[in-house]
């Protein structure tokens, strides 16, 4: 029966030349399958119908040394061999760490180098499969002849001969105790990502080892005979040694522990005596610290994308409303433009050009939120300070800002203070005043006029926003610079909801704040905070 080989890789191309490798390979039958998505190898591999497993090192969001992890984890006894585009010895240790039996680099590996290292794999799991077996035969046949040893002492004791014979049997036991100790030793010793330990009812190691060690700083001698609680202080190690007194009982527990800044899961199981005495446990000790960042990985990416499926359906409900409003005025004014030929209706024709311009002003407005928003996410605007005469400025957002306001609203600009010039993105904070002035004027009834104060101070300037409108209700300030927010008192006035987020993140790019006060139907102060 042939080989059966499983590739996972998402390049076609290297199944191609996989697959002419293994058909040219003479006196051999290859098998091969192939899958391309982390997805579909972990649920071909968990059906293990596979003699050895080809993973390659890049695979789209996971990579080969996931994959190796995870199905080893899972228990799979098929082999894993990495394909790699790097031949060193820190890709070495990261693939023998992750469980891989042997690593090819990728464009370096002949057909023969292939079959060799499919061949030595497959052979390398089989006599691991037979060393467990081995051992577990070998403590059963330890235990019989443990048995023998006692019967036969009982049988002899009263002769010299017997006395012989009990000794010879006893040798013989206490060579295979020792060869068994050995196996066991040479097992531990290799045991990678972790360390093999048991422990006494005193809570002190009696046997440990394992390739941990060395990353821990330790060696064997170093915690032969030593209480757990020397390795693990105060309250860790108390919850240590409360679950290692239940394994004790007969329990078998597995649980998390941290250990210099290191995660591992602590896999315990009884030791019982021949008497069926429970006076030693089992301590394998296994480091997960790369388990739990790819699972803290993931469950951040799942996170993110829940919310950007979130503010993509918030988008779209905002954007089909405020968009669909000054689109239909603008398609009925110039509807209506149309009608009006004659000199007489001139006042018309002006009134609705005034009505268009007003509406895609708002349309601008609206895309230039979205695109700010955009930009802050992606991380494409840059805090960019220059000496900047912030008078200067105030006074051209308010002239900018009065254009939008009625014939009755006047926004009164006052500057209290030493003026002088101060270090800050100049851009950005135009457009945090832009935001909050043009709310101020947006929110205000007609005849309410609008602040602008400029607080010069000793170590900070203030900028003082503050208008006399609709005000916010109490109970929804706390999410007011939340994206897409607008309380229920503004759903008949035209907005995004994006504007005072946006304010927030700019202000977080230029080191400032801001504060606010408002009562409902009396209206609203911001207080933006600048550091000098």
């Amino acid at each position: 029966m042939g080989i059966k080989v499983l590739l996972i890789d998402d390049d076609e191309d290297d199944f191609l030349i996989t697959r002419d490798f293994l058909d040219d390979i003479p006196n051999k039958d290859y098998i091969l399958e192939w899958v391309s998505e982390y997805k579909n190898a972990m649920l071909q591999i968990q059906k293990e119908n596979h003699d050895v497993y080809l993973v390659d090192y890049h695979l789209g969001e996971k990579n080969g040394l996931q994959i190796i992890q995870e199905s080893v984890a899972k228990g799979v006894s098929s082999p894993f061999i990495l394909l790699t585009g790097q031949g060193d010895s820190e890709t070495d240790d990261r693939a023998l760490k992750a469980g891989a039996v042997d690593y090819l680099v990728k464009g370096s590996f002949s057909k023969f180098d292939l079959e060799r290292s499919i061949r030595y794999s497959i052979e390398h799991s089989k006599n691991l499969r037979q060393i467990q077996h081995l051992n577990v035969a070998l403590e059963k046949r330890v235990e019989e002849r443990t048995n023998e040893l006692a019967n036969t002492v009982k049988k002899l004791e009263y002769t010299n001969q017997n006395l012989k014979d009990q000794v010879r049997v006893r040798k013989i036991a206490e060579a295979a105790l020792r060869e068994s100790q050995n196996l066991y030793r040479s097992i531990a010793k290799n045991f990678p990502n972790g360390t093999i330990n048991v422990l006494n009812r005193e809570m002190e190691f009696v046997f440990v080892d394992g390739r941990e060690l060395l990353e821990l700083g330790y060696e064997t001698r170093d915690l032969i005979g030593k209480n757990i609680s020397s390795v693990f202080t105060g309250e860790k190690g108390a919850y240590i040694i409360q679950q290692f007194e239940k394994v004790f009982e007969g329990q078998v527990l597995n649980f998390d522990v941290g250990w210099d800044e290191r995660q591992y899961e602590f896999h315990t199981s009884p030791l019982p005596g021949p008497d069926e005495e429970i006076n030693q446990i089992l301590l394998v000790a296994e480091n997960i610290t790369e388990r739990k960042k790819a699972e803290e990985e993931i469950r951040r990416a799942l996170a993110k994308e829940r919310e950007l499926n979130e503010l993509k359906s918030r988008f779209v409900t905002m954007a089909s409303h405020e968009f669909k409003t000054p689109l239909s005025t603008i398609l009925s004014s110039s509807s209506l433009i149309a009608r009006y030929h004659d000199e007489a209706a001139q006042p018309k024709r002006v009134k609705h050009v005034e009505r268009i311009k007003t509406n895609v002003k708002h349309l601008n407005r609206l895309l230039n939120d979205f695109l700010s928003l955009g930009r802050i996410e992606e991380g494409k605007i840059q805090n960019t300070p220059v000496w900047t005469n912030i008078t200067e400025v105030c006074e051209v957002i308010k002239e900018e800002i009065q254009q939008m306001a009625t014939n009755t609203q006047e926004i009164k600009l006052l500057v209290e203070g030493y003026k002088r010039e101060i270090f800050v993105d100049e851009q950005l904070l135009k457009n945090i005043l832009m935001n909050l002035l043009s709310n101020a004027v947006k929110y205000s009834p007609n005849g309410k006029d609008v602040i602008l104060k400029l607080n010069f101070e000793s170590n900070k300037v203030k900028i003082l926003v503050q208008d006399h409108g609709i005000g916010i209700p109490e109970i929804e300030q706390l999410h007011l610079f939340e994206r897409f927010f607008r309380a229920k008192n503004t759903t008949n006035i035209q907005g995004t909801g994006l504007g005072l987020n946006i304010v927030k993140k700019y202000l977080d790019l230029i080191g400032g704040e801001i504060e606010f006060e408002s009562k409902l139907n009396e209206g609203s102060k911001f207080t933006v905070v600048l550091p000098d």
